[in-house]
């Protein structure tokens, strides 16, 4: 019988097209020939709007076996109150760290904790909190042979991630953001087995947090999902879209897309261009969608209208500065679409410099400035594109990628 192992992720489901969610899917599938793979995992399938759920239960998905557990937070609404008396710890840590004295201090005393109380009882009122989860993986943990936990900021990886930590692997899919530097993530990040990181980026960034008594770390990435593309023309047609666009892929939220949106609108009055911005995903109700012209909001697309959407942009974006590894930035170089990224990104910024196949703006007048460059010469978009394959295929080749893993789950 095959060895059973479980991801732990706050979303699955091919109807879900986040990164860190589409991330966990390829690799759950991928692995399905050497393992008995499950996924455990939230009735979630679009924030906010629990109308979308998916029912609670075990499901089979593409061979996969998936366990949706119906989240419960706690604290009856006080989630913000709860958050405000959360913050001492992680202000303080951040605080050290804009100073550069947070990694010496952490090689001394790794693990925090300070407000820890207050930290937990914060994760446990967020609206992803599954209390049923994390009481089946303290009850079912010796079944599986390795627990694989992604993204470090939901309840089920910062507080599940400690139950069984001799045999968990964190994919952190890390970036700079302040709920990072919670007291509770010291646990996490130095006591679990083994770290995958996507990036050098991700690494250097948690290890200037956590320190030299990080827990053991490998950089593993993830590759493409490659699909045939719906025809064009029904795809253009549905969603009315321009001959020139400039895509957005991925869930459209404030945290995500940022100032997208006026700064696009304010490049079209400054060009008076007829190039559209199309977004394509799940839309946060808190999105403000304009009605204009240049916009086009295609909500949830399929894998096939993805592909075709990619391999027609004339430019591809990727505005949030929280980025991993960034497999929209992956797909549109796999394609030979040249990409525009925010430079605050480290990790974006490593690609553009490695691959020469796209590149990076800092700020609102930057972006109007490097998006003008793009669109306006065909030439430098040529040039551009045509780097971008040999790039993917050398760093991000799946049979790579997936021998990593198998390594380090055997090492288990």
């Amino acid at each position: 019988m095959p060895r059973k192992i479980a991801f732990v992720i706050i979303r699955y489901g091919t109807e879900v097209n986040g990164g860190a969610e589409v991330h966990c899917r390829m690799l759950a599938e991928r692995l399905l020939p050497r393992y008995d793979v499950e996924v455990l995992t939230t009735t979630i399938r679009l924030f906010g709007d629990p109308s979308q759920d998916y029912p609670e239960g075990t499901t089979s998905e593409n061979g996969v076996t998936v366990r949706r557990f119906r989240p419960k937070p706690i604290g009856g609404g006080l989630v913000e109150r709860l958050r405000r008396r959360s913050k001492r710890a992680r202000r303080l840590r951040y605080r050290l760290a804009q100073a550069g004295l947070l990694r010496p201090l952490a090689d001394r005393h790794p693990v925090w904790r300070m407000h820890r109380e207050a930290e937990r009882r914060y994760f446990e009122a967020q609206e992803g909190h599954t209390p049923d989860m994390l009481r089946y993986i303290a009850e079912h943990a010796d079944e599986y042979a390795a627990l694989i936990f992604m993204n470090y900021y939901f309840s089920q990886t910062l507080l599940g991630g400690t139950i069984a930590p001799e045999k968990t692997i964190l994919i952190p899919l890390a970036h700079p953001d302040r709920s990072l530097y919670y007291a509770m993530q010291t646990e996490l990040f130095t006591r679990v087995r083994r770290i995958a990181f996507n990036t050098a980026a991700e690494e250097r960034l948690c290890r200037s947090i956590f320190g030299r008594q990080m827990a053991p770390a490998t950089i593993v990435g993830a590759g493409l999902d490659p699909t045939a593309p719906a025809p064009w023309p029904d795809v253009q047609a549905r969603y009315g879209i321009a001959e020139r666009y400039v895509l957005y892929l991925g869930r459209v939220t404030p945290g995500k897309i940022r100032s997208l949106i006026p700064d696009f609108l304010a490049y079209r009055r400054r060009y008076g261009s007829d190039v559209q911005l199309v977004l394509a995903g799940g839309i946060d109700p808190a999105v403000a969608r304009p009605d204009d012209p240049g916009l086009r909001f295609t909500g949830f697309v399929s894998d096939a209208e993805k592909s075709a959407l990619v391999r027609h942009a004339t430019v591809m974006i990727n505005p949030s500065p929280h980025e991993s590894l960034s497999l929209l930035m992956l797909e549109s170089l796999a394609n030979g679409v040249p990409a525009l990224v925010n430079g605050a990104s480290d990790v974006m910024r490593d690609h553009c410099e490695r691959s020469g196949a796209a590149l990076w703006y800092d700020g609102t007048r930057d972006f109007r400035r490097q998006l003008h460059r793009l669109l306006s010469d065909a030439g430098l978009r040529r040039t551009l594109g045509s780097r971008g394959p040999a790039y993917v295929r050398e760093n991000y080749d799946w049979e790579r990628i997936l021998e990593k893993l198998h390594a380090i789950i055997e090492s288990i």
